[in-house]
């Protein structure tokens, strides 16, 4: 248990960290809940049929993952590994020093995985019509409303 308050963090990073994969080019689900299967993988996905898309974007949209495909599969490759080290590490009761180091490599890997995919969702708005930007801010807001409300959730001291 010397480890206890260490490993809540990463625990929790490890948990959450599979949020970020995200695909635009999945079969949208019928509604935008958790009761589907498979809820923590593309469980946004619908947000790209109500976009409405042309053919043209989807066109343009692909090309775009398809050029930052390069950059996208090295970044989430490193995020995979750097997360599976740290878990061998953890689950081999290696010293706090180690796991500290695959913690920072785990972030250092997220970040530049976010930049790839920031730097993705950029290039992928500026196809989007102004009604299509709206709809996707809406989203976008409604998102974050949600992720705040978990973050006041989560630091309200406990009973």
């Amino acid at each position: 248990m010397k480890y206890k308050y260490f490993l809540v963090p990463i625990i929790s990073l490890l948990a959450c960290g599979g949020l970020q994969a995200q695909n635009a080019e999945t079969a949208p689900s019928a509604t935008p809940g958790f009761s589907q299967p498979n809820h923590g993988r593309h469980h946004h996905a619908w947000i790209w049929k109500k976009l409405n898309l042309t053919d043209a974007q989807k066109t343009q949209i692909k090309s775009i993952k398809e050029g930052l495909k390069a950059q996208t599969r090295p970044a989430l490759a490193a995020v995979l590994t750097a997360k599976l080290k740290l878990q061998q590490d953890v689950n081999a009761n290696s010293d706090k020093g180690l796991i500290a180091a695959d913690a920072t490599a785990l972030a250092t890997a997220e970040s530049q995985f976010a930049t790839v995919r920031a730097t993705e969702l950029s290039q992928i708005k500026a196809i989007l019509t102004q009604e299509q930007q709206t709809t996707f801010n809406e989203f976008q807001n409604k998102r974050q409303a949600r992720m705040q409300e978990r973050i006041n959730k989560l630091s309200q001291p406990t009973t």
